[in-house]
Formats: C-alpha cells, sequence, structure tokens
C-alpha cells in the first residue's frame, strides 16, 4: 500500500457533491481482541502502562496507576512538567504520526514532541512538535521545521532527497497548565511509521494476528451523514463525523453529535477538522484509548472482528477516470481526502467487500452499511490510515472533562429570543459565537424537537439522538440564543431540547418549552380555540331553530 501526506494543501473532507531500547524489548500485549498497551514493534510503538512510562525521564510530573493503565500526571503545584521516553530502535522510516490520549481540564494542554535518527547524516533532528492539544484551549498543531525533518500538522517527515530515513526516535511529552486548582494527565502516546521507498516497506503491525475471523462481520455502528448538519461546516467534517459514529458504537450512553466532537478536535492552525492526531485524542478526550495506525485490509478485519469499527483516510471518485481511484458505489462524485468509519465484511461470490458508514451522502439512511469491493477500497486507501479506539473507556479516565451542562432557558423581552442560564445565572454567549472556527468559546446551537421524526436505517444500524430531525439555530449578536420560529414551524416542531455546542469542550443543554419559539404556534392555537368556541355557539344555535 501506498503512504501518501498532502503538504500544505488543506484537502480532507473537500466533497464534490453530486535510552536505546532493543526492537523486541516490549512485547506485543493483545491477545483474542484485547487493546494494545505497550508495543514496540513492526510499524507501531506504544506506551501506556506504569511499567512503560517508569523507562522514560520525569521532570516535574509523575507516574500514577489511578488513570487507564498507567499515566503520566504533572505534579500538583507545577505549571509545566515533562516526560522524555528512552531512545527506540525502529524500522527505516520516512513517515511518522503520533497520537496520544490524554484529559486536560480546563486551562491544561499537552504538547508531544519527537526526534528522530537520521541514518545518513548520523545525527538526531532537531525536536518536532504536534502542537499543544486541550480541549478548552485554542489548540494548534505546530508545523515545526529543522534541517533534517518537520512536522505537516500531523505527520513528521524525514526530509532529503536521496533517499534519507531516520532508524531511532524519541518522544517527549510536554504537560502544562494555567489553572492552579487542574492539571493535565497523558495515558498513552503513540506512533505509526510508514516508508514508501522500494524494497523498504514496514511490515504493519497486528495486534490481533492470530485471532480467529469469522465469514463475515456487520457491526450496528450508527449512521450519520455529514451533510444534514451545521451548514458552514458541513462539507468537511468527515474526520469527526467518523470518530462520532465509532464513540456511540463504543458507548451508546454519550449519544454524541457530530458537531461535538468537531469542534472538540478542531486545529486552529490547520483551519480544519482534519488533524489525525487531535481527531484521536478528541476519542481519549471522552476516557477512550486510540491511536493513529499505518494500517492494512487485515488489520481492519482483526478489528472488525473484535467487535470495533475503524476509521480511514480515503480518496475515490465513483465513476472511472474520476480523477481519483475508482470506488464502485462511492457516497458522492469524487473527494481527494475523506474519512469513512468502516463497519463490516464479507465476501459474496469469491468478491471481499467492506461496509462502510460513508457520511457523504443524506439522509443518514443511505449513509449506511454502502459496500465497498475491497481491492478498490485499498487503492482508495492511499494515505494507509486509520483511526483505532478501545472497545470501552479506560477507568478515571474522562473524567475531568466538563462536557455537558445542565442548563435552562429564559424568554427575554424580544419573541424568539432566550437567555442560557447555568445555576440560575445568565450565561452569555460570545458576541462572535457564529465564528465557531476562530474564536475560542463559539459555537453551534441546535434543537432536538420533541416531536421530531427519525429515520429507519437498515439492519442492524443503531439508531441516536443525532439521526434526529434538527433545527439550528443563532446567538443574537448580543449573548442570547434567537430561535427560529420559522424553521420550527417548518419542521412541526413544538419545544424541545436545546444544544449550546461550544469549541471549548462545553455542551449546554436547555429544555425549550413547547410551542417555545413559535409565535405563530400559539397564534393559529388561539385561532382553533375561538373558531371551536363560535362553531359550537354557531350549532347550538341551529339546532334550537330546528326544535322550534
Amino acid at each position: 500500500m501506498k503512504y501518501l501526506k498532502k503538504i500544505g494543501v488543506l484537502l480532507a473532507c473537500a466533497l464534490m457533491i453530486t535510552a536505546t531500547a532493543p526492537m523486541t524489548a516490549i512485547a506485543d500485549t493483545a491477545k483474542d481482541g484485547d487493546f494494545p498497551a505497550d508495543v514496540q514493534q513492526d510499524n507501531f510503538t506504544r506506551t501506556a502502562t506504569v511499567e512503560a512510562f517508569g523507562k522514560g525521564t520525569l521532570k516535574d510530573v509523575e507516574i500514577v496507576s489511578d488513570a487507564g493503565d498507567g499515566a503520566v500526571r504533572l505534579t500538583q503545584g507545577k505549571t509545566e512538567g515533562t516526560w522524555t521516553s528512552p531512545k527506540m530502535d525502529v524500522p527505516a522510516f520516512e513517515y511518522m504520526v503520533a497520537s496520544w490520549s490524554a484529559d486536560t481540564p480546563e486551562g491544561t494542554y499537552v504538547e508531544i514532541q519527537a526526534r528522530a535518527y537520521v541514518d545518513m547524516h548520523k545525527t538526531w533532528t532537531e525536536w518536532q512538535s504536534w502542537g499543544q492539544w486541550g480541549t478548552t484551549i485554542k489548540r494548534a498543531s505546530a508545523n515545526t521545521s529543522g534541517e533534517r525533518a518537520m512536522v505537516n500538522t500531523d505527520t513528521m517527515i524525514i526530509l532529503g532527497d536521496d533517499g534519507e530515513t531516520a532508524s531511532k526516535i524519541q518522544l517527549k511529552a510536554i504537560l502544562h497548565t494555567d489553572n492552579e486548582s487542574a492539571v493535565p494527565t497523558l495515558r498513552d502516546v503513540s506512533t505509526t511509521l510508514a516508508n514508501t521507498l522500494e524494497g523498504q516497506e514496514i511490515p504493519v503491525y497486528h495486534p490481533n494476528k492470530d485471532m480467529e475471523l469469522p465469514d463475515k462481520v456487520i457491526l450496528d455502528t450508527p449512521a450519520y451523514s455529514q451533510l444534514r448538519r451545521d451548514f458552514s461546516i458541513n462539507g468537511v467534517i468527515c474526520s469527526p463525523t467518523t470518530m462520532t459514529m465509532m464513540l456511540n458504537d463504543r458507548d451508546s450512553s454519550l449519544d454524541l453529535f457530530p458537531e461535538e466532537v468537531a469542534l472538540k478536535c478542531y486545529d486552529f492552525e490547520y483551519k480544519g477538522f482534519g488533524n489525525w492526531a487531535y481527531t484521536v485524542a478528541a476519542a481519549g478526550s471522552y476516557g477512550f484509548s486510540g491511536y493513529a495506525h499505518y494500517a492494512d485490509l487485515d488489520f481492519l478485519r482483526q478489528e472488525l472482528a473484535a467487535g470495533r469499527s475503524v476509521g480511514i483516510s480515503v480518496e475515490y471518485a465513483n465513476k472511472e477516470n474520476g480523477g481519483y481511484p475508482y470506488l464502485e458505489n462511492a457516497a458522492t462524485e469524487s473527494t481527494g481526502g475523506h474519512l469513512i468509519p468502516i463497519v463490516g465484511y464479507e465476501t459474496i461470490d469469491g468478491v471481499d467487500y467492506f461496509y462502510s458508514n460513508d457520511s457523504a451522502t443524506t439522509p443518514d439512511a443511505d449513509c449506511a452499511l454502502r459496500r465497498y469491493r475491497a481491492d478498490q477500497l485499498e487503492e482508495c486507501w492511499s494515505s494507509g490510515i486509520a483511526y483505532v479506539v478501545s472497545s470501552q473507556a479506560e477507568e478515571n479516565a474522562g473524567q475531568s472533562e466538563t462536557g455537558r451542562v445542565e442548563a435552562s432557558l429564559e424568554k427575554t423581552d424580544e419573541d424568539n429570543v432566550y437567555s442560557l442560564l447555568v445555576d440560575g445565572k445568565e450565561t452569555a454567549l460570545s458576541k462572535s459565537f457564529a465564528a465557531k472556527t476562530n474564536v475560542l468559546g463559539a459555537g453551534i446551537i441546535l434543537i432536538v424537537p420533541n416531536n421530531g421524526n427519525i429515520e429507519t436505517m437498515p439492519e442492524p444500524v443503531e439508531t441516536t439522538t443525532a439521526n434526529k430531525d434538527l433545527v439550528y439555530c443563532k446567538s443574537d449578536g448580543a449573548g442570547h440564543i434567537l430561535v427560529d420560529s420559522d424553521k420550527m414551524k417548518e419542521a412541526g416542531a413544538n419545544g424541545g431540547t436545546c444544544y449550546v455546542i461550544t469549541n471549548n469542550g462545553v455542551t449546554y443543554v436547555a429544555q425549550l418549552p413547547e410551542n417555545g419559539g413559535s409565535p405563530a404556534a400559539v397564534i393559529i392555537i388561539v385561532i382553533v380555540a375561538v373558531a371551536a368556541v363560535v362553531l359550537g355557539i354557531i350549532a347550538r344555535n341551529i339546532s334550537k331553530k330546528k326544535q322550534k
């Protein structure tokens, strides 16, 4: 498989709609569907336990056992600390993607850095950064660059025109807080490697390579159309939409909207939602363990057999000679960068297929269980990257996130305008609330009507609240919620649940009263009531005349 990374071009989800450790020092810990812990094998490394973190160098951080399988936590009272891994021997590589799972309460962040030993020049690169990441901050990729290596958004690239590769790596995690009452926790950090040079391809790490595979697997993963989402971002949120399907698949009680995950993983530097590392980190913020991985079709089958849907990065066209690799039955005309969840596989008449809940079409039911030929899908999977997320949330993980906050709505003196209240106190929205992708604290407002419809999905696809009819609203620019009465009327809405989703990790949930935001509905009810009274009077008069 080819591994390609586009440099300096925002293409993700652009849809055209119609201490040196030997290589065997850390063993493969995953068997029979388990999720891997500590790994240093083939094209993959992972540090996730007390023992593995303990082999690193600590400064103003401590290793704790009360989160996941072990974690590194900033020492209380310190504003910044570091964990540095031993130097690790790895196969010669050109490209490396780092990923991590962390808890970053308000005012905190983690920053993952790496350096590599370039064999041809017999030197270490400068430390390269994946940027400051946290759910409450203005997270941004760093795009660092040195003489021998650079990080382009989410991928470290060994530079040079003579086939330069690196065969050692070292990782560093910086944990930072601006909040004296909160500290960040790093629960795991992973790397995945690729080499496109002829004869130097690196074997793909398979955590469950010995497990017995069923002939057919189709998971009940929910399906969402990204095109039904908020119009200002719906063309570019395939990555978080894919992750939302995976997270709701893991834990239906999360009941997440794609917009929630999208605003949590938005990269303010990249100015997009397709940062592979940040999307995986968003899953980690909900308590799951995850990683990005240069994978293959066998890896997909093994994860599916273990009951886990997988996200992959593809490019395709739904007709031959469409400018990208041909994918029969593809959800949209063409895309040069798209993320899709893989939810099943089977063989029909000797042909191997995979099933995907591809978000690039509408309605939701049309996204579900699209059947793609395995050989064509492999060609479209040119990046080779996959999103991998644990079956369950980790112990004591994700609990520091603010998440959803119970709120209430209070009518103002203006029609259809409401104040947002938390614990009885008004919480004013940002004056630039609609600027959801460049102002911290901005976001999206949506209402799930009480009487909203929900699509019928093909078996065995599960449905969630995100499949219901939704009404999107705006801020009035003065900190209040403006309910669009015309849209509510069009949707036949009579009250509902309002979600105010912000890009700093908080979603406020409040009830909109019945007939709220729809004076027209009130007028209609009054007219009907008056008419009923009038008709009753007329009927009685007619009856009296007949009796006479």
